[in-house]
């Protein structure tokens, strides 16, 4: 059990963070357990799933824990969303003492009334097994539900040594992950290895495994490699247009030999300039790595300095309390076109279902083209790939084309060669809705209400269609 600080690997870099978003941790001593944890469930995890490593230090002294009854210690102990977690997430949850003498405390409390045949945590099993292993190593109890997708450790102290042995169980901590596909020998050395004395085997190990991950497809770095040069390539070939011109013109002026010689040396060194930088960008690029990081933007086409793309998301950018004003009212714009077959009354439970109570998200997505030279706009009635199937069009974008004040926030990160926070504008108004419109709602109340499209997604991921919500809603 090695005591060195794992401060970074390339596994919890920033662009791993943003590519496996859904794998986390929070207030953990090191990022060695975030990083194995990510070397071994990235290809089992479930894309509509997600994955949490929590670090609870506890404070309470032993006269807190002797004076607290069994259920106001244990409900101070284990927050609620670990006691019945969401179905879509796996936690591992390690709960510790700062203070030895309670960690006693806690321990027997815990093993006095938690789990399956105790008061609390019924839907958790004690693991004997696990608690055996590391009886040498530390003082723990080990807890996982019956879903088999979350475990619970309560340890008297947890120090660095200990933190990096409790990964060489990971597997047993999420089974339902692990059980239809055995560990490699591979994964397998890079678990054993955590519990080494040095730390030497892990840190070569985990960095092999971040070698051997294809982070993106290839799609996208071919079709944006040399993008963001575009226009300085274009403007290489009219430089190189203008040397000639003006060698031209010295040989036929020289009554204007000194002015033309100064621009030919300026035009020159400004296009070798030039012609480094596209060499060492063409490849490889900041806006490259933001499409293969971000899952929901999908590259249609790249032609000259214009990338167009589909950007997919949820509509989560909304004014709550023009929602709240129109919603009451069954005469207003939002249930003017709702399908015949449909009910004010059944088309506000929908509206509340996903824009204020949250139990449905609305999946919708837009198409965009954005030119270095011309700016950004949207596409109106555009056809969308089939990976869009499961998205509502944004019907402020399809219907009507408009982007409104996001056309000039591109403009300005243009200016400063932010090509990131350009595209990003894009993003954000595919996710926007407008109650005040009525044009806009008027059109997506007709959409939403007679579309057969599965852009209704439950909290556990999985997608309905308008009416089959309304009738599950019914």
């Amino acid at each position: 059990m090695f005591n060195k600080r794992i401060a970074e690997t390339t596994l919890t870099g920033e662009t791993a963070d943003r590519l496996f978003s859904n794998i986390t941790a929070q207030n953990a001593p090191d990022q060695s357990f975030l990083a194995t944890l990510r070397a071994l469930c990235y290809k089992r995890l479930p894309a509509d799933e997600s994955i949490r490593l929590t670090v609870l230090a506890k404070n309470d002294d032993l006269s807190q824990a002797e004076t607290a009854s069994p259920a106001a210690y244990i409900n101070a102990l284990i927050p609620s969303e670990f006691r019945v977690p969401a179905s879509s997430i796996h936690n591992i949850v390690l709960i510790y003492t700062l203070r030895q003498e309670a960690g006693e405390k806690m321990l027997e409390t815990v093993k006095a009334h938690a789990g399956a045949d105790k008061r609390y945590m019924r839907n958790y099993i004690g693991r004997d097994d696990l608690r055996v292993f590391y009886a040498h190593k530390l003082r723990a109890m080990f807890y996982t539900d019956t879903a088999q997708q979350n475990t619970i450790i309560f340890t008297d102290k947890l120090e660095l040594k200990q933190f990096h042995a409790l990964q060489m169980m990971i597997p047993q901590y999420l089974p339902r992950l692990f059980q239809d596909t055995p560990l490699s020998q591979d994964e397998l050395h890079l678990l054993k290895s955590a519990g080494e004395k040095s730390v030497g085997e892990y840190e070569r190990l985990i960095e092999e495994f971040a070698k051997a991950m294809d982070i993106r497809s290839e799609i996208i770095r071919t079709k944006l490699a040399g993008f963001e040069t575009a226009f300085e390539r274009i403007r290489i070939a009219e430089l190189k247009n203008e040397v000639s011109a003006y060698r031209e013109d010295y040989e036929h002026y020289l009554s204007i030999l000194r002015e033309l010689s100064r621009k030919i040396e300026e035009r020159t060194y400004l296009l070798a300039g030039m012609e480094c930088a596209v060499g060492a960008q063409a490849e490889h690029s900041e806006l490259m790595e933001y499409f293969m990081c971000n899952k929901n933007l999908s590259v249609i086409q790249v032609v000259g300095t214009a990338v167009e793309f589909v950007v997919h998301g949820y509509a989560d950018i909304y004014d709550e309390e023009a929602f709240a004003m129109y919603v009451e009212n069954h005469n207003g714009y939002m249930y003017a076109r709702i399908h015949s077959s449909i009910t004010c009354n059944q088309m506000e439970k929908l509206y509340r279902a996903i824009f204020s109570e949250g139990k449905y998200r609305l999946r919708m997505c837009a198409a965009y083209t954005a030119d270095m030279r011309n700016g950004l706009k949207a596409f109106s009635h555009y056809e969308f790939p089939a990976e869009s199937k499961t998205y509502l069009p944004n019907p402020h974008i399809q219907h009507y084309g408009c982007i409104g004040s996001y056309a000039g926030r591109f403009q300005e990160y243009m200016k400063h060669k932010d090509y990131i926070g350009a595209i990003d504008q894009a993003v954000v108004s595919a996710r926007n809705l407008n109650f005040y419109d009525s044009a806009v709602i008027a059109a997506f109340s007709h959409d939403l209400s007679c579309s057969d499209i599965r852009c209704i997604e439950r909290s556990d991921g999985t997608l309905l269609t308008p009416p089959e919500a309304i009738k599950e809603l019914e």
